[in-house]
């Protein structure tokens, strides 16, 4: 059972726990669950998280500061607490919640820089969800796309053609890709066309991108996964290999000023912009010029030019997998699946 928050910062942590105990985590749910007890009797974690923000469910801060601990556990700075963390080989211990705690006052820099940063997970289980919009603008006879992704962090899922799935039904994507989904993945799968449509040009957005070549970027790309899902951090680092050999790269740009800039510019054939997980962390004012942008632009698009706006975004206890689609006929709207956070569990509509 969970108790009523308190204010903003409790009902954060809470919120985290539920959501790390619904997608898996055992060890991260009990973790902010006893954060959350912490943070009421006015412990470390309510001497370090109050006042940090007004709004700690938009900035994601318990995922920053577990994020910002397990930079120090990867960076091989803190034993003690490593011996919990199966991501380096340790085994959740009953002291884990006690030893954390002990953490945040012995790493006080690295904890107020973590604060600071983004959460960048760059979850590469989403990759399911572009691989099936490729299949279904093929089922609509659209041969060609660029892709252009906003939030692409360290631009592992702009590889996502590269990755594969098997569906139960067929195949997305390369068969014989090192990140590669099994049926089980699927509880509806969608359908798989014989002629998907196929990425000409592809570009990537983020407010601070992460850059793969740099090892202490990547460490900290790696930190905000949950350190008991072992098939996540292998995911990941596969990725990593195929995006690291890819020539596209992810801009450092507000997402609304580089797609105005991006929409007016000449371009061939269909255009998807994407993003997944992105919009609660955009703020009103940067998805208001987003929206006009993509409106404007929509209506100059044409059929063979058409304009697709495809989102995978939350909807309750999953994500909805929605696309806004301008031709220069109508303008349609599809919810084409939900599909889980991490990108698992997909229902194709």
């Amino acid at each position: 059972m969970f108790p009523e928050p308190i204010d903003d910062m409790h009902h954060a942590l809470l919120l985290q726990a539920k959501g790390c105990l619904t997608l898996g985590s055992v060890m991260y749910g009990d973790l902010f669950k006893q954060l959350a007890q912490d943070y009421v009797e006015q412990g470390i974690v309510a001497r370090t998280l109050g006042g940090s923000t007004s709004t700690p469910l938009h900035d994601a801060t318990p995922l920053r500061l577990a994020g910002a601990l397990h930079k120090v556990v990867l960076d091989g700075l803190d034993d003690d607490l490593a011996k919990h963390y199966p991501s380096v080989g340790g085994v959740v211990g009953d002291r884990f919640t006690a030893t954390f705690l002990e953490a945040i006052v012995r790493h006080q820099d690295a904890v107020q820089d973590g604060l600071q940063r983004h959460v960048q997970t760059n979850e590469v289980g989403r990759s399911v969800v572009p691989l099936a919009i490729l299949h279904w603008l093929g089922w609509r006879g659209i041969a060609e796309v660029n892709w252009w992704e906003i939030g692409a962090s360290a631009g592992l899922n702009l590889a996502f053609d590269s990755f594969g799935a098997d569906t139960g039904k067929g195949i997305m994507g390369d068969c014989d890709s090192a990140v590669f989904f099994p049926p089980d993945w699927f509880d509806v799968a969608p359908p798989v066309c014989p002629t998907p449509a196929r990425v000409t040009s592809r570009h990537g957005v983020d407010l601070s991108p992460i850059d793969i070549t740099d090892p202490d970027q990547v460490a900290r790309l790696l930190s905000f996964i949950w350190p008991d899902q072992d098939q996540r951090f292998k995911r990941t680092n596969a990725a990593i290999d195929i995006a690291s050999k890819s020539a596209h790269n992810v801009d450092m740009a507000s997402a609304d000023v580089w797609l105005e800039e991006k929409l007016v510019a000449k371009r061939r054939g269909a255009t998807i912009v994407f993003h997944s997980i992105v919009w609660q962390y955009l703020g009103r004012a940067t998805q208001d010029r987003l929206r006009t942008a993509l409106t404007q632009a929509g209506t100059i698009a044409t059929p063979d030019e058409p304009l697709i706006w495809a989102r995978m975004e939350p909807a309750g206890n999953a994500a909805d997998v929605r696309v806004t689609i301008w031709d220069g006929i109508s303008k349609q709207e599809v919810v084409l699946a939900t599909v889980g956070y991490h990108g698992q569990h997909m229902r194709w509509l």
